[in-house]
């Protein structure tokens, strides 16, 4: 009963990452819109410049993906709960990553299909950098 009362307590209101305890805030679809368009986000790397890849995202709902050298296109949306979701050309599916506003270090907390990456602050770039 204590380890599932530890648990709840946990993630009312913030979220606390245990490892390295940052403190993290939940985005709304408006703040994840204006974090997201007209902005270049790093894939695979917790910046821009050492990421394996990035994704411009539109206004108009359309995003371009680059992916170790190769170029893709596709659909973005923004949602509520802190995350947004994403299908391209370069591997089928939808697929949604939760993000996260770090409160202790700057930058955002990514977290996609499990696993944790820590965005540095200015990680997402203005404009377009693809």
């Amino acid at each position: 009963m204590l380890k599932y009362l530890s648990l709840v307590l946990l993630f009312v209101s913030t979220t606390v990452f245990a490892e390295s305890k940052i403190e993290t805030e939940k985005l709304t679809k408006a703040e994840i819109n204006s974090v997201l368009i007209d902005h270049t986000y790093p894939l695979g790397g917790k910046e821009l410049k050492k990421s394996k890849g990035a994704m411009y995202f539109s206004s108009d709902g359309t995003l371009e993906l680059i992916w170790e050298g190769k170029r893709g296109t596709g659909k973005w949306k923004a949602e509520s709960k802190s995350r947004f979701c994403y299908s391209q050309t370069l591997w089928s599916g939808k697929e949604c990553i939760t993000l996260l506003r770090n409160k202790t270090d700057g930058g955002f907390i990514h977290i996609f299909e499990g696993q944790t990456r820590v965005l540095k602050e200015g990680a997402i770039e203005k404009g377009n950098k693809i």
